[in-house]
């Protein structure tokens, strides 16, 4: 049985993105890439929230309310999926360079 591992969690574009990879024991199937899940939530202050971790801001407490989640088929679907929820190319690239090949 396999298990999610984040693989990247930080602040893109005033959101907070985390990169989850699933994985297995029995990953026979390599050909298909890796099967991911991205998770999109609004930073504290965008809330007006005062929480922070130190500097740094984080994930509102009741974020999974307002996140959005991702399930793409593949890493070149991903790319455009977070470019349709407002995500720049520039930003987009970066995350999708964070999934482990």
């Amino acid at each position: 049985m396999g298990e999610w591992k984040t693989v990247y969690e930080d602040e893109v574009e005033e959101r907070w993105v985390t990169l989850r990879v699933y994985e297995s024991e029995n990953d026979e199937d390599g050909d298909d890439g890796p099967v991911m899940r991205v998770t999109v939530a609004p930073i504290a202050d965008e809330l007006g929230k005062p929480e922070q971790r130190g500097n740094e801001p984080k994930p509102v407490a009741d974020a999974e309310d307002n996140s959005i989640t991702i399930d793409p088929d593949a890493v070149e679907d991903l790319e455009e999926e977070l470019i349709e929820m407002g995500f720049s190319a520039v930003a987009a690239a970066w995350i999708v360079s964070k999934v482990p090949v």
